[in-house]
């Protein structure tokens, strides 16, 4: 039963991996079963026997995140549904581009270090944003590569060096590079072709923009057609609780769901009616995430570093100084979600200067003062969706359940802050779903 449930709550877990299982797919009919689904947002059309016409065994949940993207699922036989152990892969959300064809994943981000200019992250908060918006204005100031208008839309101009050739990609077209990586080493996990994809997406796409992930996931991932779904993640999100069900749990009330992922936030307001989601509001932060919280505590290492070793290595020309620094510095912060300290350690002998080793005692105190303000504009999407859809009183906030997901709701500075913004009311939790697999596990 359990197991049934988690191919559309799967997309959750892997933006945040609970998603799948929050479906209600019963092990004994042999199609992929997902019951009670929000039609809306999934478009999952039931076949005579109820079923979605998904097998577990050869669908995945896809989670396309602007820091990270993971496939998950079940690995069923189809043929016998033996099995069902879960699996969950992940990728860092780069795509390179050079003169033999795209690279993904791990091998696109080492090679920003060789051609940054060729080197894509964080695309996915692009998609459906017109060159004049704010998001693609900002980002015009940060990254190295180029912005240009593409059918209407923001499209992204690259210049291969070898030959000086310049491609412009639509979003679309560059996260299915990802899709396809994807699928291609669950397939190489499992052994067997993947036939059916649900992708979770962000809520601001249009039906068309929905279209165009899908067919992008039909053509470069080579899905069997008709075979591709999407679900807006926080959707998946809700599902990886429980809330899309139509009993007490879920149906009918007032849901918030605050997510903090990689390099973007947001804080929306939904409920469930009869198993399909009616949103009500939703405020957005495009370049507010995780990155940002690991990039104070990189300053302030670097500082020290600085001050220690006559080195400022965040102008070292090559950046493998910087690179090691920043690596630490991000294990660092996910190890102050479950202690209370911890050390960053950078063994700099041969990557320049000869500034040898470099060991600091980092605190979770620490940690939450260098990124107070960062955690203060983060609780203020909060507050903003709802004092802007009218549920925040004076005395009290109206809404039911409250659902935390991405990687950074980890952090307990945030979610005690949330707590307190709640009046001592804790975020859902619930057995096997971690806040930043949330959105993989409520799709599968």
């Amino acid at each position: 039963m359990a197991a049934g449930r988690l191919l559309v709550i799967l997309v959750l877990l892997m933006a945040g991996a609970a998603a799948a299982a929050a479906f209600g797919i019963p092990m004994p009919v042999p199609a992929f079963g997902v019951q009670d689904v929000p039609w809306e947002y999934c478009a999952l059309y039931r076949n005579i026997h109820g079923s979605a016409p998904f097998d577990l065994g050869t669908a995945a949940a896809i989670h396309l995140g602007n820091t990270n993207s993971c496939i998950a699922g079940y690995d069923v036989d189809p043929a016998t549904g033996a099995g069902g152990n879960y699996y969950q892969l992940c990728i860092p959300s780069w795509v390179a581009v050079t003169e033999n064809g795209t690279l993904a994943g791990e091998a696109a981000m080492n090679h920003a270090a060789v051609s940054p200019g060729t080197a894509i992250s964080g695309f996915m908060r692009f998609m459906e944003r017109r060159l004049e918006q704010r998001e693609v204005t900002r980002a015009m100031e940060l990254v190295p590569y180029k912005f240009v208008e593409w059918l209407g839309w923001a499209g992204i101009q690259v210049q291969v060096q070898a030959d000086q050739q310049v491609k412009v990609f639509s979003v679309a077209h560059l996260a299915g590079v990802l899709i396809a990586e994807l699928k291609h080493k669950a397939e190489a996990h499992l052994g067997r072709d993947i036939r059916h994809g649900v992708i979770a997406v962000p809520h601001h796409l249009t039906y068309r923009g929905r279209q165009d992930v899908v067919h992008t996931a039909s053509s470069w991932g080579g899905f069997w057609g008709g075979g591709v779904k999407a679900i807006d993640q926080q959707i998946a999100a809700a599902a990886a609780y429980g809330h899309h069900t139509e009993t007490e749990q879920g149906d009918g009330k007032t849901i918030l769901v605050f997510r903090v992922g990689g390099r973007t936030s947001d804080a929306t307001i939904f409920k469930f009616v009869n198993g399909t989601a009616r949103y009500d509001y939703s405020q957005h932060d495009y370049f507010l995430g995780g990155d940002d919280l690991t990039a104070r505590i990189v300053d302030y290492m670097a500082e020290l570093i600085k001050q220690r070793h006559q080195w400022d290595i965040r102008q070292d020309e090559d950046g493998k100084a910087l690179g090691s620094l920043r690596v630490a510095c991000e294990y660092a912060k996910k190890a102050l979600s479950d202690q209370e300290e911890t050390l960053v350690q950078v063994d700099l002998d041969g990557i320049g200067a000869g500034a040898g080793s470099f060991s600091e005692l980092l605190t979770r105190a620490k940690l939450e003062e260098l990124n107070q303000d960062l955690l203060d504009r983060a609780m203020a999407l909060v507050d903003g969706a709802l004092t802007r859809s009218g549920r925040r009183q004076p005395d009290m906030v109206v809404v039911d359940e409250i659902v935390l997901a991405g990687g950074s709701a980890r952090i307990p500075k945030l979610r005690q802050l949330v707590q307190d913004y709640m009046g001592g009311r804790e975020p859902n939790s619930r057995k096997g779903v971690e806040a930043q697999e949330a959105i993989i596990h409520g799709r599968s």
